[in-house]
């Protein structure tokens, strides 16, 4: 039964390829409950052998290890002191990060226990000798390995609940939520279509991560000649995610665009073996950063916790609203306060609090609106935000913290103007109105705005600031138009 099984699958996969059809996937390995292996072959527009690992994660409770720091972590790399970047500019110099070694050697040490592993990091500059620095954001079980600000890519991130996510940027506030994090180089697929320029055809062997729709399924894919591992034979972007589409991945990045694809597992006798193996050797190429998939729940992981707006309370200090004046000609006007709350709640631990500062100012005989977040001290002027990322929604993703670190919080610099950038004229421009709200764990619980009365002498609409949303920069006419029904 089995082999007459084969046999069907062997000719619907010969007849996909005479037509040209897409990848047609063949399941291979069982490697655990859940955890299964396929392969696909296309013949155009050249030979392609497509390999996955599927994880349904509905059936199997998956962790994740990977490379952690190495021995003398942030000491200068001996043959690196001195690094640029693509367009000749001087960056920070090197310092010992990781230590490289193959996946197969990282499943027999730092990835022990891992089911199966592969590389998130090929060998690149700067490196020395049996040591690296990889660039970009890599974090291990919750200890940052590297955060370079050079080098930055997308990133692979498992965060503190669990949840998977491939990410164009990782904020620097949500850097404690990681429980790991690795940097890959370009996201190829996002919400389900292809995001690669269609310029973009090189080809080459290529491993790429992708999760579906629900975020119940993790893929790891690989692509090759089905002969050999060389330069000019693989998949370029696009052939990938013509797979990664049968697959119904949804979001998936690449990690490698080379020759670093090997995906090894854990063997029964305890030596490694490699599961998309060509030849009679394996793909030992050693690498800066592996990420490995276990079983289990990993160390670190906790359950997604339920949080009760209601259950914390805070109350803001009146702040000291400072219109500041640029010195020179054509400046901006902007706005100075420090503002300082008072939280207090049954939580043991709380998300970070966030303040929302909106402001109207009359300009050029209009009404224009402002809204910026402030998340603590070290974002002295705001962060513009839009619709998707409201005050609530930046709240929530903020990193926990215990309530006693944030007792009294403050925000915001006297000293420096909020709203930089925005191009309000300080010639010719004048505070109206401001409102602050204090946002924590999704839910708004402190409030500090104008006096009322005097706005609606000047005939300010209720509606200049949307509550609890993003307003962007809201223009009225000033001085309201006249009624016309009015005698």
């Amino acid at each position: 039964m089995n082999a007459f099984r084969s046999t069907l699958a062997a000719a619907a996969l010969s007849a996909a390829l005479s037509a040209g059809a897409s990848p047609v996937w063949v399941q291979g390995e069982t490697l655990a409950p859940g955890v299964v292996t396929m392969t696909a072959r296309v013949e155009t527009p050249r030979k392609i052998r497509f390999f996955a690992v599927k994880v349904d994660m509905k059936t199997a409770d998956i962790g994740f290890v990977a490379t952690g720091r190495a021995s003398g972590w942030g000491r200068p790399l001996d043959d690196a002191p001195t690094i640029y970047d693509g367009h000749g500019e001087k960056i920070e110099p090197a310092d010992v990060r990781t230590r490289r070694e193959t996946p197969a050697e990282f499943l027999q040490k730092g990835g022990k226990g891992a089911l199966f592993a592969f590389a998130t990091r090929a060998t690149r500059h700067p490196y020395s000798g049996d040591f690296a620095d990889p660039r970009g954001l890599f974090v291990a079980n919750g200890v940052i390995v590297s955060n370079a600000k050079h080098g930055r890519g997308p990133v692979f991130a498992v965060r503190r609940n669990g949840e998977l996510e491939i990410a164009d940027r990782i904020m620097p506030a949500e850097v404690p939520d990681l429980l790991f994090a690795q940097t890959g180089d370009v996201v190829i697929r996002r919400d389900g279509r292809d995001v690669v320029s269609p310029e973009r055809r090189n080809v080459a062997p290529c491993l790429a991560v992708g999760l579906s729709e629900d975020r119940k399924q993790f893929f790891v894919v690989t692509a090759d000649d089905g002969e050999r591992i060389a330069g000019g034979t693989g998949a370029d972007y696009h052939d990938m995610n013509d797979a990664l589409e049968t697959l119904g991945v949804l979001d998936a990045i690449s990690f490698e665009h080379g020759g670093a694809i090997g995906i090894f597992a854990a063997g029964k006798d305890g030596a490694p073996r490699q599961l998309n193996q060509l030849g009679p050797k394996p793909n030992a190429a050693r690498v800066i950063s592996c990420l490995g998939v276990t079983l289990g729940r990993p160390n670190g992981r906790g359950a997604p916790r339920k949080v009760n707006p209601a259950q914390v309370k805070g109350s803001l200090v009146m702040p000291k609203v400072t219109p500041m004046k640029g010195r020179d000609r054509g400046a901006e006007l902007t706005l100075g306060m420090q503002v300082k709350a008072n939280l207090k709640g049954e939580l043991p631990r709380i998300r970070r609090p966030v303040l929302s500062v909106s402001a109207l100012f009359e300009t050029d005989g209009l009404w224009r609106s402002y809204d910026v977040v402030l998340t603590d001290q070290k974002t002295p002027y705001g962060i513009n935000i839009n619709a998707e990322q409201t005050p609530a929604a930046v709240s929530t993703w903020q990193p926990e913290v215990t309530l006693k670190d944030w007792k009294s919080p403050v925000f915001g610099d006297a000293k420096h103007g909020l709203f930089k950038g925005c191009g309000i004229s300080s010639s010719s421009a004048k505070l109206i109105a401001w409102r602050l709200e204090l946002w924590q764990n999704g839910g708004l619980v402190a409030t500090s705005e104008s006096d009322q009365r005097q706005l609606k002498k000047l005939g300010v609409p209720e509606d200049w600031h949307v509550k609890g949303k993003y307003a962007g920069k809201i223009t009225y006419r000033w001085p309201p138009p006249p009624d016309k029904d009015k005698k």
